[in-house]
């Protein structure tokens, strides 16, 4: 079993191994093999917690001996090491610039015609068939049929490894200007460029607390381009509700026709954020509002890793929108890093902000189970939590909310990834079940991305995954 999964798959989803095995029906998997990564990441976590509490004691120590430090060298300043971002494809080996794609799988770049760096690529070899089946699905994950075709130029194969089309295209949309005009102030520009850990020019302009209408924020002229700023009703187009009135939602064209939106508009690009989110309360969130309801308090979402979101804030109005105006009701909070909070926040480390009639929201900065304890600092535990493009193995800070959603299986987590591998690696950490979850989200932004260090199919939320998924008994 173990020979099988490094040889034919580390995709140990039963349909991956019956396609790689040419087997119709399901290819099985020993239980303990399902989980084992799973298991190897938690102790992993006990390790690393054990190594700094150790590593915590020896300093300690080490200043008590070492009171007589002088002070020109407390004052001296650290290097800070630079970081150096690349945008041109990278040689899957040894990182220099590539252009060759790997004949089988096109998923990865190598340098040379020599094959060197493809010989001593031995890595690559036992991924090489997972990652031709990955890049065979760029063809539903590029398609949007509903749309009317304004989508068509950002899932080209020029998408795959530069932003440039993106940008001439907001630029001739009109929502963004060229670098020879002033700045326009609206939602595209972060979601362009990113929040740069609040240090780009879109991130400094931002004011929390200055409410920005859909109009001023989608900065469309067209009033059929944008949904109107209203709670929905089961008058406005032949959707079916869900036993909490919750409109059920499975496709852009879904949500599209319920808000009254021309199939022209571009607006998906932004609203992919918020109707994921709802995606996840109305699809995995059934039994967190029972649970709520029968408690008689609002249903609790802790939404992790936030960052550029905090450039639209408003944009989440639209979850209030799509619930029932009075059944449910919503405490959401929002968790950042210190340095993420915009500059008007004059030092303060909580914010709270009244999207909705029925959604509070709160931003608190800190780190979630490190300087923010879940249980008590976060207005109550949580019910359900979400991290938007998430990336659970890329940052350490996640390692919390992965032990927090181990040690709590009565709490719903909801991820999102960018692509099929990083989504397969980050829900493995839930185990079998939540690895099983894996699925292409229907809210993805329609837009490919560009990625450098390798050539899968990459979408903003593009593939969702669940930790604890509830069910009703």
């Amino acid at each position: 079993d173990v020979q099988n999964a490094c040889e034919c798959s580390p995709d140990l989803r039963h349909e991956t191994l019956a396609a790689l095995n040419g087997v119709n029906g399901h290819v099985t998997s020993p239980e303990w093999l399902e989980n084992a990564a799973q298991m190897n990441y938690h102790d992993g976590a006990s390790l690393t917690a054990l190594a700094n509490a150790m590593t915590r004691a020896e300093i300690s120590d080490a200043d008590e001996e070492s009171d007589d430090v002088s002070s020109s060298c407390s004052d001296e300043s650290t290097p800070s090491s630079s970081i150096v971002l690349t945008k041109i494809p990278l040689c899957w080996h040894c990182r220099g610039p590539a252009s060759i794609l790997c004949t089988v799988c096109e998923a990865v770049y190598f340098c040379d015609a020599s094959r060197k760096c493809r010989d001593l690529a031995w890595s690559h070899q036992c991924l090489c068939n997972t990652w031709k089946l990955y890049v065979d699905h760029r063809d539903e994950l590029s398609s949007f049929p509903f749309f009317s075709g304004w989508q068509t130029p950002l899932i080209q194969k020029d998408c795959f490894t530069s932003e440039n089309t993106y940008e001439t295209y907001l630029m001739e949309l009109g929502v963004i200007a060229s670098q020879e005009d002033t700045p326009k102030r609206n939602w595209w520009t972060t979601e362009l460029h990113g929040w740069a850990g609040g240090a780009s020019t879109s991130a400094k302009d931002v004011d929390i607390f200055h409410r920005v209408s859909y109009a001023d924020g989608f900065a469309l002229d067209n009033i059929e381009m944008i949904p109107r700023e209203r709670h929905v009703t089961a008058n406005d187009a032949d959707v079916k509700f869900d036993e909490h009135g919750l409109p059920i939602l499975d496709s852009w064209q879904d949500w599209y026709q319920l808000r009254q939106i021309s199939s022209s508009s571009p607006v998906a690009l932004l609203a992919t954020f918020p109707l994921t989110l709802y995606y996840a309360i109305q699809h995995y969130g059934s039994v967190p509002i029972t649970v709520a309801k029968m408690l008689e308090r609002p249903l609790r979402i802790h939404v992790v890793g936030i960052e550029k979101e905090l450039n639209f804030v408003d944009l989440f109005r639209e979850v209030g929108y799509l619930l029932p105006k009075e059944s449910i009701q919503i405490n959401m909070t929002w968790i950042v890093r210190e340095d993420m909070l915009p500059q008007n926040s004059k030092g303060g480390k909580r914010l709270s902000l009244q999207l909705t009639s029925n959604v509070t929201l709160t931003i608190v900065a800190g780190t979630y189970g490190e300087s923010l304890d879940p249980d008590f600092d976060l207005n109550g535990s949580p019910d359900m939590i979400v991290g938007l493009n998430a990336g659970l193995y890329a940052y350490e800070s996640w390692r919390h909310v992965v032990t927090y959603l181990y040690t709590h299986p009565n709490v719903t987590g909801v991820f999102t990834d960018y692509n099929e591998h990083s989504g397969l690696n980050c829900a493995s950490l839930g185990g079998s079940k939540a690895r099983k979850s894996l699925s292409m989200n229907p809210f993805r932004q329609p837009r490919a991305m560009p990625v450098y260090c390798m050539n899968l199919p990459q979408f903003s939320n593009g593939f969702v995954y669940i930790f604890n998924e509830q069910e009703l008994e």
